[in-house]
Formats: structure tokens, C-alpha cells, sequence
């Protein structure tokens, strides 16, 4: 039986459609006259080429910005945000470009065989060469930024606490004099500004590094926008700084262009310490042509993706195993992190120099005098961790062969090993390290450090806090969002960034809650990516409204992300009393409106044409599924995802029974994190094909730019304000409806309850 809602909708609907017939009764209008003809030699009548009007300029709002540094109010700037637009944009081109890119790093169309996988197998190709690129654009990255900010003197354990207590590292603008200047003549190539932009967006483990390896001149650069955005073509998005080509090839001795660069990587070995040249990837089609001389161009899907995309051996590759041409020991990136670590603990038990991971307390910020117990913890489990290693046992994991580099067992997962178990079993040892003759057991603070100094290593042989290459990927689908949401070219882009800005600067006001995480929507999550560039400035704000430094967790496990936004859209609502995401508030509103169900609600919605990809919600792009031992996380995320299943087919159900087409799974599938869904509706209410609906201008912050005159002409036809009106009525005869409703037609109740258009709200 059809709802309320349908049917009185449905009324205005047939309305319309009479409106029609009726108009197509009186017959069609006169086609318009023939255009004149004129003789062979005649020409037709000039116009005043000064009346013409030009087109519209679609580059005009981010062509020409202001670019002089950060607002008064320590946030970012509205010039700021949609340079940051600009930006990505230039990189999803990038991407694009180089995934198309037919024979770069060997990987060949060619390869492929034409039947009906094609498609799919040359996207996959598209992804590999993209992979091989991003590994390739980290290494030219380090080359980069150890020429123009090479490794000053790095802290001691003394004097990292020295400096901590005088509140150094903790005052913005510790060695600001100097600060890196950039200009068009050192800029560097757009993979190198890719990777450095991927690694800002990781404030803790960016400051971390700055501080260990005596860069903070890095620490207090800002991302330079004035020198970025110029480079930028305001058309293709193409970056260019052509006077820049060869100071980049002087510093580094690289090509300018990553795709020209060299096919071997040169990698120290773990074992004899000497240098070796190892390929980027073996997925060349040179290789396989000469290991499988009669199977290209004959290459089945399965052996393509198999042993061509998923097995390769070389460095950007996971299976990487290459032998060494001194020793002749196989390397692996499992002996390169354990070597990592041993060049780490060799740093320590001869200058004293803190272990990754240790520096930063739990607040996110080094020792610092303004809050002494917090400090007195921090300092403790600081020289514990580093005790541990520094009082023998670093020099036992120096002595043992197989844990530090050699042979094939060598792995990050052994040293971790040989830790623990000396921690769990020998208690003096740990008394020691403490510097107490009580406890011989690690406190939480201190396994929580030293899970923290771990982490470090885990997929991670490179020199930074983080693997850099998976920053850079987990970027690409953010950046693929803002692409498809396209604010660039909207109209009310300037209101648009004004308005996320502030939403962001409640979202941070939100985190300060220290017992819940708050999840950012896109607009969100665009602010506070451009406010974690401005890196002093972001500590300072950060600490001074949510007393810690606030991190950009990089990966986070989807169920816990999906948990997290349901909290933050109510807490966002209670304390504003606006929707947190407006694709999330209208079931709800609806559903308390009529008290119907979100399952009822749900199958009166489906039928309306959303484009979920432009929806502003969760902002997902860190989004990991964590593999653990006990398959707890799989098990929970298998749960939510059956009980998303169930909801599905339930909605199949009813509409069988109600002789509907069911719903579209994406629907109820629809999840901007990877693998399982987020366990919420995601649904705007629609009415007919009206350009006006929430649905329809799913940006979100776009939306409320147009909320007013799109109220004001559905006023004018009087449409939907008397559908609303007699469905309230009949909710109230029916007893559903307990306390007054009142429709009002105002900006702020549209954004309270966006229902077909127009704000309701119950009082």
C-alpha cells in the first residue's frame, strides 16, 4: 500500500502530467522561420562585434588568488582552499596521464589480448604503471629534500630533553630564520611536490622526522603556494616550471620528468653494506618476452594478472628479491626494514640518538614545560624505550646475524620477537631500563611507545616515519572525490570554501572530546588537509583549542571509521543543530516526521536518481582493513556487512510485493570506504525531476548556496508547500504526528531537515 508521502506526491505528479497532455492537446507551436539564403556573391549583414557577449570564463575563481599567507584567525584562507583544489586537480591529471601512458616501465598494451577482459586488464595495467610511478617519485623525493634540507645535528636523549624542558621544540617558529624559500626558479617536478604534499598530510610522523633529523627549518616551511599555483595551467591543470628543470637535475641528478628516469634503483644491502643497482619492477614486457618468448600476445587474464601484475620481484614491488652482486645474499624488503632498524639502534648506542617513534608523547607534542606530570610520563617512557635497546639488548640484535640483515629469515617480525620476549622474561632487565629497583613491568604509556616505535618499521624500509608510498595511494582516492564533486567550476565556489571552513573550525572544536574520534565529511576533510600545510600554524591551533596536536591518522579500520561518523553526525547535530552530512539527515527527518521506519523510508527513496559520488560524507580515503591473528576484525566487519545484506533483501521483498523494481543494491552498498560498507542511510528525499532537490546538488556545501532561491521558486508554484501541508495533516489525523510542525521557509530550517526541498521542523 502506498505511503502518505507517495501518494500525495503522486497527486502533484499526475498534476503535471495532465498539465502536459493538456499543452500537447493544443497542438505543437510554428517552427521557428527558415534562416535566410543569400545570392553566391552576397554576404550576410555584419553585427557589432562589441555587442557580442563573451562566454563565460570557467577559470575566473581560481585563476587569479590571493596567496599571501594564512588568515588573522590561524585557520585557512578561502584562496588557500581552492588553490589546494587546483592542486589535486593537477594530480588527478597526473594520474590519469601516466596510467595511460601505453610502454612507460615496460608495462605494454600489447600484452593484452583482445577478448572481453580487456577493459579490465588495461585499467590494471593503468594502476600498475601508476604504482611503479609513485615508488619512483618517494625515492626522487628523498634525493630532493636531502639536497635542499640535508640532515642537521640530531637531538640526544639529553639534549632532546634539555630542549623539551625549555619548551624549544614546542614554541611555532623554533628555527624559523630558516625557513625554506621557493620561487619559480627551485621548484621542484610535480611527482616530488605530490609525495611532499602526501607527507605533510601526516602532521605527527612529518614532525617527528623534522625533529630527529635537525630539520626544523623544514618543520616551519609552509607549502608554497605562491610559487605552486602559478605553475599550474588554470585549463589543462598541466604543471610546468621550465626554469626550474635544471636546478632540479643539478641538486639531484635526475631527469625532470619521473617517466624518463633511470630503471634501476640503486639499494645498500643489508648485509655486506655495499651498493647494488636492483630493477624498479620486473612486470617488462622485455623480460617476460624473453623468459616466454611464445607467449605474448597470446597471455591469458590469469597468467596477465598472476604473473605479470601481481608477481613481480622488483624494488617497487612487495615480493621484491633481488641478490646482491657483492655478497650474493638475497635481498628483501623484510631484511631492508630489518636493517632500517639496526642502523637505528647502531645511532642510539653510539650518539645517543632517540629511536623513530619515541618523541612524541600521546598528546602529540614533545616534552614540554607547560603541563609537568604529563612531561614527567612522557620523559619516562621516553628513556625507557630507548634504555631497553641502548643497555644491550640494541647489541644483542646487533650480534645476531639472522635478525640483523643477513640470510633469509631476517625479518622486522623477528626483532620484534627477541624484544618482547626479553622484556616478558627477564624483569631485571626491564628494572634497569626503567632506572627502578620496583616495577619490572612495562606501564601502558610505555607499550603504547613502544607499539609507536614499531610501527615504524612495519612495511616501511624507507628513511621517513611512514611509508610514503602508501600516502600517496591512500591520497589518490580522496583526490578522486574532489575531482568528481568538481567545485572548481561551481558558481558558488567562494561561499562554498567560506562555508566548509567554518565547518571545519566546529569539526576541530569537536575533537576535543578525548574519548571519541571524530570522522571529517569531504569539505571537512579539504579544510583540514589545507590547515595540516601550514604546519607550525596547525600545531599551534590544534594545541590551543583541543590541548594535543592532532594527527591525521593515515589508516584507520573501516568499522571503527563507520562507528565514528555515526557519532560525530550526532554530536555535530546536538551542538549546532545542523545535519553534519545532508545526505545522512533526511531519513531521520523524515522518518521522525511520519514515525515510519528508516527501512520504510528507505524504499520510498530508492527510485530517486542520486549520484552518491558527488554526495559529501564520510571522508574515507584512509579507510584499511587490518589483518589480525585472531580474524576479530573480519568477523566484526563480516557481521555488519550481513546485517547490510539482510536490509537489502528485505527492500527486495517489499518492493516484489508492492510489483516494484528492486531497489538498486548500490544503494544500500554505498560506502566511500574500501571493501565493507558504512552501516548507515545515505539518502535524500526527491520530488519529480526538479533541478532544486538536495538530491540533485549533492555537494553538499554547494547545496546551501542554492537552498534560498530553490525554496523561493518552489514557493512560487505552491507545489510542494501544500503537498507538505496535507501530509502533516494526514499524519496528525492518523495519529503519527504528537507535537506541532511547523513548515518554514528560511535558509537555516531547509539545512535543519531538508525534505523535497523545502525545511520542516517539529517544536
Amino acid at each position: 500500500m502506498p505511503s502518505r508521502l507517495s501518494r500525495v506526491l503522486s497527486r502533484y505528479a499526475d498534476k503535471e502530467k495532465e498539465a502536459l497532455a493538456e499543452a500537447e492537446s493544443r497542438g505543437r507551436p510554428s517552427p521557428p522561420p527558415a534562416p535566410p539564403t543569400y545570392a553566391e556573391n552576397q554576404q550576410p549583414p555584419q553585427y557589432d562585434l562589441d555587442d557580442a557577449i563573451p562566454p563565460p570564463d570557467i577559470t575566473a575563481g581560481f585563476s587569479n588568488l590571493s596567496l599571501s599567507g594564512p588568515s588573522t584567525d590561524k585557520l585557512p584562507t578561502v584562496d588557500e582552499t581552492i588553490a589546494h583544489l587546483k592542486l589535486l586537480e593537477c594530480f588527478y591529471r597526473l594520474r590519469q596521464d601516466v596510467g595511460k601512458t601505453d610502454g612507460a616501465f615496460g608495462v605494454s598494451n600489447t600484452l593484452v589480448p583482445a577478448d572481453a577482459q580487456r577493459d579490465e586488464l588495461l585499467v590494471k595495467l593503468a594502476e600498475k604503471r601508476w604504482a611503479i610511478y609513485v615508488a619512483r617519485a618517494v625515492d626522487r623525493f628523498e634525493n630532493w629534500i636531502t639536497a635542499i634540507a640535508p640532515a642537521g645535528l640530531a637531538p640526544t636523549m639529553i639534549s632532546y630533553a634539555e630542549d623539551g624542558d625549555s619548551g624549544a621544540y614546542y614554541k611555532p617558529g623554533f628555527s624559523k630564520r630558516e625557513l625554506l624559500v621557493f620561487d619559480e626558479s627551485n621548484m621542484p617536478p610535480v611527482d616530488v611536490l605530490m609525495v611532499w604534499h602526501a607527507y605533510m598530510l601526516n602532521p605527527r610522523a612529518y614532525f617527528e622526522d623534522c625533529i630527529r633529523g635537525g630539520k626544523m627549518h623544514l618543520w616551519n616551511t609552509n607549502f608554497p603556494w605562491a610559487a605552486v599555483v602559478p605553475r599550474i595551467d588554470s585549463k589543462s591543470f598541466a604543471y610546468a616550471a621550465k626554469n626550474a628543470e635544471m636546478e632540479f637535475q643539478e641538486l639531484t641528478g635526475l631527469p625532470w620528468d619521473c617517466l624518463d628516469g633511470p630503471s634501476m634503483k640503486t639499494v645498500s644491502c643489508p648485509t655486506c653494506h655495499k651498493d647494488t643497482k636492483v630493477p624498479w619492477t620486473t612486470c617488462d614486457q622485455n623480460e617476460w618476452a624473453s623468459a616466454f618468448p611464445n607467449a605474448i600476445g597470446e597471455m591469458s587474464y590469469e597468467l596477465i594478472l598472476d604473473r605479470l601484475l601481481e608477481k613481480g620481484t622488483g624494488y617497487c614491488e612487495p615480493d621484491f628479491k633481488q641478490t646482491c652482486t657483492h655478497c650474493n645474499v638475497d635481498m628483501s624488503h623484510d631484511n631492508l626494514r630489518a636493517d632500517k632498524f639496526c642502523r637505528d639502534v647502531k645511532s642510539l648506542i653510539a650518539d645517543d640518538t632517540p629511536m623513530p617513534g619515541t618523541l612524541l608523547s600521546s598528546d602529540g607534542v614533545p616534552i614540554q614545560p607547560s603541563a609537568r606530570y604529563a612531561a614527567r610520563v612522557h620523559k619516562s617512557s621516553f628513556n625507557t624505550i630507548n634504555n631497553l635497546l641502548k643497555l644491550g639488548l640494541g647489541q644483542d640484535i646487533l650480534d645476531k646475524p639472522r635478525l640483523r640483515g643477513a640470510g633469509k629469515n631476517c625479518s622486522i617480525a623477528g626483532i620484534r620477537d627477541m624484544l618482547e620476549n626479553r622484556i616478558m622474561d627477564d624483569a631485571s632487565y626491564v628494572r634497569v631500563a626503567k632506572g627502578t629497583t620496583l616495577s619490572g613491568v612495562l606501564t601502558r604509556g610505555e607499550k603504547i611507545l613502544f607499539r609507536k616505535m614499531m610501527s615504524r618499521y612495519w612495511e616501511n624500509d624507507s628513511p621517513f616515519a611512514l611509508n610514503l608510498v602508501g600516502a600517496v595511494i591512500r591520497q589518490g582516492s580522496f583526490i578522486e572525490k574532489m575531482h568528481n564533486i568538481d567545485w572548481l567550476h561551481s558558481p558558488a565556489l567562494l561561499s562554498t570554501m567560506s562555508r566548509l571552513i567554518t565547518k571545519y573550525s566546529r569539526f576541530v572544536d569537536i575533537m576535543r572530546d578525548p574519548l571519541h574520534m571524530a570522522v571529517p565529511t569531504l569539505d571537512v576533510d579539504l579544510a583540514w588537509h589545507t590547515h595540516q600545510l601550514h604546519p607550525t600554524l596547525y600545531f599551534a591551533y590544534t594545541i590551543d583549542v583541543t590541548r594535543q596536536f592532532i594527527d591525521h591518522d593515515d589508516k584507520v579500520p573501516e568499522t571503527q571509521l563507520n562507528d565514528a561518523f555515526a557519532w560525530t553526525s550526532k554530536y555535530y547535530q546536538k551542538l549546532y543543530k545542523e545535519p553534519y552530512s545532508e545526505c545522512t539527515s533526511a531519513t531521520s527527518s523524515v522518518s521522525r516526521l511520519f514515525n515510519t521506519s528508516s527501512a520504510q523510508v528507505a524504499d520510498q527513496l530508492h527510485s530517486s536518481p542520486q549520484d552518491l559520488k558527488k554526495s559529501v560524507h564520510i571522508s574515507a580515503h584512509n579507510a584499511v582493513r587490518p589483518t589480525d591473528d585472531s580474524g576479530k576484525y573480519d568477523k566484526l566487519a563480516k557481521e555488519k556487512a550481513a546485517k547490510l545484506e539482510a536490509a537489502y533483501q528485505a527492500a527486495c521483498t517489499r518492493a516484489k510485493k508492492k510489483g516494484k523494481p528492486a531497489p538498486k543494491k548500490d544503494d544500500y552498498y554505498y560506502s566511500d570506504a574500501y571493501g565493507y560498507p558504512v552501516y548507515m542511510p545515505m539518502y535524500m528525499p526527491y520530488y519529480g525531476a526538479m533541478p532544486y532537490t538536495a538530491g540533485y546538488y549533492a555537494q553538499g556545501p554547494v547545496a546551501a548556496e542554492s537552498r534560498r532561491e530553490a525554496v523561493l521558486v518552489l514557493v512560487a508554484q505552491g507545489v510542494v508547500l501544500e503537498a507538505l501541508r496535507e501530509v502533516v495533516v494526514e499524519g496528525r489525523q492518523a495519529g503519527h504526528v504528537e507535537e506541532e510542525v511547523v513548515v518554514e521557509v528560511a535558509e537555516e530550517e531547509v539545512a535543519e531537515a531538508a525534505v523535497v526541498g523545502v525545511g520542516v521542523k517539529a517544536r
